[in-house]
Formats: structure tokens, C-alpha cells, sequence
């Protein structure tokens, strides 16, 4: 049975980025926007996978963050979401939060279409003024910013690393100082837009990166970058998102505008050891804060769905590397557990809430969509606690 929305939130501009605090105590959000506002102040829009150009001089492509608080409603089970800030930016691509503190703050990173990684820092003291700004990446590209990670998912670092993509196929490796990025490194990667970068969390030196021009790749960046460690083409179309198992190490998840799917075992990259077709092209893919098996799936023109990706010989919440049998090959089982088709648009955003007071009803999922700019939330019916 799809699970229920609990509540709904309108926030004007194209929605295509949600996050969840990782450190709030209260359930707040993120939600990055997306709007493409042509000659004439006619607010057009439009989305990353049309056939617009993308540099194109006579369009301004706007954006907002909003900060929300998910607070109980009127009717229980009801939520009800509150916007507690608005920050008016350059059009959003991406929303990816530090998740470890670094010198004691609290980080967020966002990429948008000047091309640009932001970085804001979080201070829970203030209801109305939540995020502020700490630095900008430096770029004089004309390209837009695509996708951003953070190397330092489990570890804490006082200067991380962060990957960011572009949209004219370049990957930028930066470094965060105190108040300041630097540039380690910048190469081609792709022969078209670069939708999606990704650190290995296990191995911060190898990053992935996936294009339009249907390439997923590997990079070790302690290397001559002018070429991958290694160069994947059994995706047939644009590889959109890209997420490494922060539970278990060896596994990699990876999605497609062909609808599929794919999971990986890193020591053997020739071919993935699952595959499953969603039904619409792959968006997003995050990983269960707690449970190595559940993969949240944003599908685009076919909504969102949490997969279970089993493995032999590992129980659901054992958080184990992958086993190595067959040369690298564990036999890893991809099912369908929920899926949630209320939203009319595009598929885009998602994010599981990062703690559960109550394991028994389910955890939270926060979900949005493009043209209908909306946001849901919703509870993910747990069958394995």
C-alpha cells in the first residue's frame, strides 16, 4: 500500500533539491529551487534534461533555499511543514549537507547555475536567520554547477575536500579552509553536461563522476587526471546520480536517465552485480541514515520508491563490507519495498530524515517535484527494525 502523504508544502519556484539537517534536533529541511526567468520578466521554466541551452544569454536562472520546520498538524497523523527563512540565490542544483562538523560548525554546500559551490554555515541560536553564507568557490566558467559531495561522510576532517561537477563536463576538486575554497584540481571529464560527482566514502582519493553523454567513471586523484581508472558505458543513457553505501564498504549505487538502477562492487567495475529499472529516469539516490540495505530513489517521470538491495550471507542492519566471492561478485538482490507516486511532476529532490524518534511508525521521507513545485512528506513503512 503507498504510504500517505502527511503533509504538503508549495514552495513557488520548481523544487529539485531536499535535505534534512543532520545535526538539528528539531525535523528541519532544506529545499533548493529552480527557475528560469526569460527576457520580458516572463518567469519561464524549465528542467536540466531539456534541449535549451544552457549558457544561453537571454535567460536569468533564479533560485531560493528555504529552511522548514516539520511540526506536528492539526489531525494526527498529520505534519505540517513551516518555512522559518528564505534565501534568494542563483538557481539550485544540488543540496549536500557536511555531516560531520568541521571546527566545530555546521556546513552545508550548494550548487548553482553561476556555476558556483556555496557554502553556509548552520546556527540553531536563531529561528529566522538559520543559514548563513561563509564562502564561495572561485570560477569564472560561464557553465553551470551540477552536483557537489563532501569527503568527510565518516570522518571528521578540519580542512574536507569537496568534489563539485559542472555542466560543460568539468569536475573541480576543492579544499575548505576556515572562511575560504581553494582549488586542488579541475579536469574534462566528460564530453557533455556532468550531471553528478561522488566521492567514495571508504577511499576519499577515488572520485565518480557521471555525464550526459552516458559515461560513468572513476578518478583517483592522487593521479594524472587527464584520463579515469576506469570509463563505464553500460549505462545507455545520462548517468544522473551517483551514491557510495556509507554502512558497507565495496558498494555503490548509481542511476540513470535510461531507468535503471545499478549496484556496484568497487574492487570490479566492469559490470554491476544488480541491476533494477525504476520506471523513470534515476534523479537521486540516497542511502538509509541507518539500515545498509534501503536505497531511496528519486525517478523523475516515474515518482520515488525505497529499494531493498540485499546481500548474501549479510543480515539487513549488519554494517559489513560487501562480501568478496567470485572474484569481487557478492550476490546482491534488488526489490522493490515502497513506492510513492503522489507528486505530478518531476521526480527530482528526496531525502530520508536523519534520526527516528520512533522506529515503529516509520521513518520520515521528504520528497519534491519540478513543475508542480511541491514538496511531500511521508513515512517509510520499516519492516526491518
Amino acid at each position: 500500500m503507498e504510504p500517505p502523504s502527511l503533509a504538503s508544502f508549495d514552495p513557488v519556484y520548481c523544487a529539485d533539491s531536499l535535505e534534512f539537517c543532520p545535526y538539528n534536533a528539531k525535523q528541519r529541511m532544506l529545499i533548493g529551487t529552480y527557475q528560469l526567468l526569460k527576457t520580458g520578466n516572463a518567469a519561464q521554466q524549465d528542467t536540466a534534461d531539456d534541449n535549451q541551452e544552457l549558457t544561453s544569454a537571454d535567460a536569468q536562472r533564479v533560485g531560493r533555499i528555504y529552511v522548514c520546520d516539520v511540526i506536528p498538524g492539526a489531525e494526527d497523523p498529520g505534519l505540517a511543514i513551516v518555512e522559518r527563512q528564505r534565501i534568494e540565490t542563483s538557481a539550485i542544483f544540488d543540496i549536500k549537507w557536511s555531516y560531520n562538523q568541521v571546527n566545530g560548525r555546521e556546513l552545508v554546500g550548494v550548487a548553482c547555475a553561476d556555476g558556483k559551490v556555496h557554502i553556509y554555515t548552520a546556527d540553531d541560536s536563531s529561528e529566522d536567520s538559520y543559514l548563513s553564507p561563509l564562502c564561495v568557490s572561485a570560477s569564472e566558467s560561464t557553465s553551470m554547477c551540477c552536483s557537489l559531495d563532501w569527503s568527510n561522510r565518516l570522518a571528521e576532517s578540519s580542512h574536507p575536500e569537496i568534489v563539485a561537477s559542472q555542466s560543460d563536463g568539468t569536475v573541480q576538486l576543492l579544499k575548505l579552509s576556515d572562511s575560504s575554497m581553494e582549488t586542488i584540481h579541475e579536469w574534462h571529464a566528460h564530453d557533455a553536461e556532468a550531471w553528478i560527482t561522488s566521492f567514495d566514502y571508504w577511499n576519499t582519493s577515488t572520485v565518480y563522476s557521471g555525464g550526459d553523454d552516458a559515461r560513468f567513471k572513476g578518478w583517483d586523484t592522487r593521479m594524472d587526471l587527464s584520463s579515469p581508472v576506469f570509463n563505464s558505458r553500460r549505462h545507455q543513457a545520462g548517468v544522473c546520480s551517483i551514491h557510495s553505501n556509507f554502512h558497507r564498504q565495496f558498494m555503490l549505487a548509481t542511476g540513470s536517465y535510461d531507468e535503471t538502477v545499478m549496484i556496484w562492487d568497487t574492487r570490479n567495475m566492469r559490470v554491476p552485480v544488480a541491476e533494477y529499472n525504476v520506471g523513470g529516469g534515476v534523479w537521486r539516490l540516497k542511502w538509509h541514515p541507518e539500515e545498509p540495505t534501503q536505497l531511496l530513489v528519486g525517478a523523475m517521470y516515474g515518482g520515488f520508491h525505497i529499494l531493498d538491495v540485499a546481500v548474501d550471507g549479510l543480515q539487513p542492519l549488519e554494517c559489513a563490507p560487501l562480501p568478496d566471492r567470485e572474484a569481487g561478485r557478492a550476490a546482491v538482490t534488488v526489490t522493490k519495498h515502497t513506492s510513492f507516486m503522489k507528486h505530478e511532476s518531476i521526480a527530482y529532490g528526496a531525502d530520508w530524515r536523519q534520526s527516528c524518534d520512533d522506529p515503529s511508525v516509520g521513518w520520515l521521507v521528504g520528497t519534491c517535484s519540478f513543475y508542480d513545485h511541491l514538496v511531500h512528506l511521508w513515512r517509510w513503512p520499516n519492516t526491518c527494525s
